[in-house]
């Protein structure tokens, strides 16, 4: 197989773990903004599609893994042609700020709220319904970091 060929499967490789990993927080912002408004009036409901959500989570795993391995796939066909460059270095700061922001805001976030969802009747509604609010904007942070990253690669400025 030639590089070019493999060049293509790793293309392939990226942009399917990109469109999992993103693809899956768009569905997760808007239907935690669907969640937030049925829980208002049906609980039973929202906490029914909130555990319908939690096993999103093998998407972003699976294109977690697609991203990684197709990137070191491209750094190791380009020789590292991409490592050097601003741009670049660029992008990886805002990985790097994807990652840690799951896991800092992400799981803080899905634990305070099945915490809350957990607790019973004991627990105030508003408590859940804050906790189902920091779930829309930890969502909406991914997706802005997610668009300056795709960005960053169309626009692979010097």
């Amino acid at each position: 197989m030639n590089s070019y060929t493999l060049l293509q499967i790793c293309l392939f490789m990226h942009l399917t773990g990109l469109t999992l990993m993103a693809g899956t927080d768009i569905v997760e912002f808007v239907a935690f903004r669907s969640i937030l408004k049925t829980y208002q009036t049906n609980k039973d409901a929202a906490v029914h599609q909130i555990g319908i959500l939690s096993r999103f989570s093998v998407l972003l795993l699976i294109g977690g893994i697609l991203l990684v391995l197709s990137g070191i796939g491209f750094l190791i066909i380009t020789h590292n042609a991409f490592g050097n460059q601003l741009w670049f270095k660029i992008k990886m700061i805002f990985v790097l700020g994807l990652v840690l922001n799951g896991m800092l805001m992400g799981q803080k976030s899905g634990n305070g709220l099945k915490q809350s969802l957990t607790t019973g009747n004991n627990v105030k509604a508003q408590q859940v319904e804050d906790a189902i609010r920091t779930m829309i904007r930890f969502h909406f942070i991914q997706l802005c970091i997610f668009f300056i990253v795709v960005l960053m690669a169309v626009f692979k400025f010097n």
